[in-house]
């Protein structure tokens, strides 16, 4: 069988998606469904905070206003109530009122700082997700391409290229991906071994 060239392989092969699915596939499901679940928990906390703070609003407005009215009653049924006692009654209702508005600042303030917490963590997190993933594909294309250079090489079959690219690939898999392309990079493992195998068979 004559040497064939590195696109010649990949020619040939016609399922690299296919293996690059199955070093992948779950990695990327799992990424998926983890940045899923922090943008869906950050949805519900803004909800949850957004009804929180309005609820608050709300029941302070209405104490305001009972505690005004009450003030203003009060006012009203005092005729012979002073100019400033009356001015007085006036400056702490104003005091009340400001009070209110502080709290309800602060309140929105809080609410913000939080909101923006949550955002950058999320932020953080796909940012760390997404490089790993970028990392991890790089490693093994990396590998990917140091066994394309050694099958050039090599006088291999269809069949012996395809399941020396499977077995590389299940076997990344099976050892969690990095750990074991850590390893492939400092030293020739059996997949190397089965490399010099197939070739001595298909001559």
């Amino acid at each position: 069988m004559g040497e064939i060239t590195r696109d010649e392989v990949r020619e040939r092969i016609g399922n690299i998606e296919l293996i690059r699915d199955l070093i992948f596939g779950s990695k990327l499901q799992e990424y998926d469904s983890r940045l899923d679940k922090l943008e869906s928990h950050l949805s519900s906390l803004e909800k949850e905070m957004r009804d929180r703070t309005e609820q608050v609003k709300s029941d302070c407005l209405t104490q305001l206003r009972i505690s005004v009215d009450s003030l203003e009653e009060k006012i009203k049924s005092l005729s012979f109530t002073s100019q400033k006692d009356n001015a007085d009654i006036r400056q702490l209702i104003e005091g009340t009122y400001k009070n209110f508005s502080s709290s309800l600042d602060s309140i929105d303030k809080n609410v913000t700082s939080q909101t923006t917490s949550i955002r950058k963590e999320l932020s953080e997190t796909r940012e760390k997700l997404q490089e790993d993933t970028q990392n991890l594909k790089s490693q093994v294309f990396d590998e990917l391409e140091k066994r394309f250079s050694l099958l050039t090489d090599a006088k291999l079959s269809r069949n012996d290229v395809a399941d020396i690219l499977f077995e590389l690939g299940l076997r990344i898999k099976k050892a969690e991906f990095t750990p074991e392309l850590k390893k492939s990079s400092h030293t020739n493992g059996s997949d190397d071994t089965l490399l010099i195998e197939a070739s001595k068979v298909s001559e």
